[in-house]
């Protein structure tokens, strides 16, 4: 399925919105039948819900570079339902952001990202995973502040 970046005549929204999904990802869905049902009904709900199908497929594209184009080799397709729907699923915001973004006021959401971090953390990595020793730690920790205190424009005040 080709991707265009607008909606040919005709052609219904959620088509046009699961065409944005990335190669990688739709090569990983295919051999369990292509876009997900879950993807598909979420697509729906939100179109009935007045979203825009442009500011789906903004969302999708955004989404996947931003937070899952590293994903590869074994982990994408062990992973691809979920990434798919991750890509189109509404926000949980109380304000209604676009991750982390108030459209309609063209700022950031105090609420989502008030420091304005994304980061997508794979299951395993949340009970213990990958960690680096104590002492590395450190270092790469001193790494950052040294990196940090060279780009202040303004000197640190005394004390």
């Amino acid at each position: 399925m080709a991707s265009s970046p607008f909606m040919e005549h005709g052609q219904h929204p959620a088509a046009w919105v699961t065409s944005a999904i990335p190669g990688p990802l739709m090569r990983a869905l295919e051999p369990r039948g292509g876009v997900p049902h879950a993807v598909r009904q979420e697509i729906d709900r939100q179109l009935a819900e007045g979203v825009p199908a442009s500011q789906l497929r903004e969302r999708v594209e955004r989404r996947w570079y931003e937070r899952y184009a590293h994903v590869n080799g074994a982990e994408l397709p062990m992973r691809a339902d979920e990434i798919a729907l991750a890509l189109v699923a509404g926000s949980d915001c109380p304000l209604g952001c676009e991750d982390g973004w108030l459209v309609a006021d063209s700022r950031v959401c105090p609420w989502c990202r008030p420091n304005g971090t994304v980061v997508d953390n794979h299951p395993d990595d949340l009970t213990g995973g990958r960690r680096l020793p104590g002492p590395e730690q450190a270092a790469r920790a001193e790494e950052v502040r040294a990196l940090m205190r060279g780009s202040r424009r303004y000197r640190r005040p005394p004390g």
